[in-house]
């Protein structure tokens, strides 16, 4: 009984928060993680895949884990990589082992629906693409209401695409391993204008993710998320089925259902007409002709053997960027 009050008491603060709270929350309660029983063991069981963003920061990850939040069969834990990673029970991506995977999809479908903004994480509600945009807020609350657990979950994605991206491209990983081992993983990664992403960087004092040298250097931290860029696409190469990637300015309704594929989610058209009716073009960032040809010169020593590849990447030479209404 007293459990059974706790939950109800946890819920109540989740609806409160969601739909009456002003300002909007930056916590909510989280559920007790408790250990991995019958019910628990069928919900991981029943995970189709599980996705996992790579990329630098400033990449649409956020607005991009926000959408897929929005589809009935999607759970998203939103950071809490510091707590992943540093718990070798929880990290999987080093030394994999099953039960590290499965406590790692326990843990994910839980402490996503509660937690707090930061790099704490939890649900994805709190991230700014719920807190600083009604219309995103609305679609998932006249959806879902204030329920933070879809369900029937198809598909868990992690969305904390820095601290794995480096941690993968170190010698502490064997990525090989991980997609030998494990078939349900997948990795996604969506590509805003890299340009208006090294200044997005720069702007909010960011770019020490690539290293203290780098610190408002924005033609390293350019060429440095190109790098990151050109990796992903090469082991896409490799694994077509298991790597994603899509572009700021071609995201449409083929796109979303494709995405809904790789990740074994059912074709859903209120998903895909929500997220269209959200996603809106804004002005890009001004920088200097010099920032431009740099990029071109390094896109092409990047992407020149790969034409369709390469005229992508080019056509953010006249950026666009968009973001939610």
């Amino acid at each position: 009984m007293r459990a059974w009050l706790k939950e109800r008491i946890r819920r109540a603060r989740i609806w409160w928060g969601l739909r009456v709270a002003n300002p909007y929350p930056e916590m909510l309660p989280n559920p007790p993680l408790g250990t991995i029983g019958p019910r628990q063991q069928a919900a991981i069981d029943g995970l189709e895949t599980v996705g996992i963003f790579l990329g630098p920061y400033r990449n649409l990850t956020t607005l991009s884990a926000a959408i897929l939040y929005l589809h009935p069969e999607c759970q998203v834990l939103n950071h809490a990589g510091p707590r992943v990673l540093k718990d070798p029970a929880l990290n999987f991506l080093t030394d994999y082992e099953e039960d590290k995977f499965r406590a790692f999809c326990h843990f994910g479908l839980t402490m996503s629906q509660g937690g707090a903004r930061g790099s704490y994480g939890g649900s994805v509600l709190l991230a700014h693409a719920y807190a600083d945009h009604g219309p995103m807020r609305r679609a998932y609350l006249q959806r879902f209401g204030a329920t933070t657990r879809k369900p029937e979950v198809k598909s868990l994605v992690w969305k904390e695409s820095q601290r794995v991206t480096h941690l993968l491209r170190s010698d502490a990983a064997d990525l090989e391993e991980l997609l030998a081992r494990n078939a349900r993983l997948r990795f996604l990664l969506p590509i805003r204008n890299p340009i208006d992403c090294a200044h997005s960087l720069a702007r909010l004092g960011m770019t020490r993710v690539y290293g203290e040298q780098t610190q408002g250097q924005v033609l390293h931290v350019l060429d440095m998320i190109l790098d990151d860029m050109h990796w992903f696409l090469e082991w896409q190469v490799r694994y077509p089925r298991r790597f994603f990637h899509f572009y700021q300015n071609q995201l449409n309704a083929d796109t979303l259902n494709d995405l809904a594929a790789f990740l074994k989610l059912s074709q859903d058209q209120r998903w895909v007409g929500d997220t269209l009716s959200i996603y809106r073009l804004r002005p890009p960032y001004e920088y200097e002709q010099g920032v431009r040809a740099h990029y071109q010169q390094r896109v092409e020593q990047l992407f020149g053997a790969r034409p369709d590849i390469l005229e992508d990447f080019l056509s953010f030479s006249q950026p666009l960027e968009r973001e939610l209404a």
